[in-house]
């Protein structure tokens, strides 16, 4: 098993160095890809160092294998508390939870319009969506992700994707 080390020293290796990234460097949340940049770089690092102590692929290909794993679990938690909604709203209710109407606090602080504004942001900067007038369409670029996003979503068996839409509102998803 200390074999293995190699690989969980590299993901604490690559734990601290992400934190200490973003507080003593960014001073904010480093960007996901920084995160992900960082983590294949080590990732190498690890790999390399355990090949060239021992020179033996299969021990440098798990040693790889402990360190991706504990990397991914890390690169998900990461990526949730940063950019869930969800989580930045339990987090909103708890700091005004000592108020009756934590809830509707909240939605003044994170109105739904918020939210979707972020979105259709982050959306134009990607150039999956561009903006003509007060309407939104796809880019070509969009097309190719949705189109990506609706297979992976029907090989996955987790619905088709837009229905969710008609089934709250009933007409956010009709053509005008």
């Amino acid at each position: 098993m200390q074999h293995l080390s190699f690989g969980a020293l590299g993901f604490v290796a690559f734990a601290l160095g992400s934190v200490a990234y973003g507080h003593l460097v960014l001073r904010r949340n480093p960007p996901v890809a920084h995160v992900l940049l960082l983590w294949l770089a080590i990732g190498v690092t690890v790999m390399g160092v355990v090949f060239l102590s021992a020179r033996r692929v299969s021990l440098a290909a798990m040693n790889l294998a402990v360190y991706l794993f504990l990397g991914e679990i890390f690169i998900f938690v990461y990526a949730a508390a940063v950019g869930s909604l969800s989580i930045r709203m339990l987090v909103a209710m708890l700091e005004l939870d000592a108020h009756p109407d934590a809830f509707e606090r909240m939605l003044g602080r994170c109105s739904p319009d918020f939210f979707l504004e972020a979105r259709l942001r982050s959306m134009l900067r990607q150039q999956l969506i561009c903006q003509e007038a007060k309407r939104y369409s796809l880019t070509e670029k969009g097309r190719r992700w949705a189109r990506a996003a609706r297979a992976l979503k029907a090989f996955l068996a987790v619905g088709r994707g837009g229905d969710m839409y008609r089934e709250v509102c009933g007409r956010c998803c009709q053509s005008p």
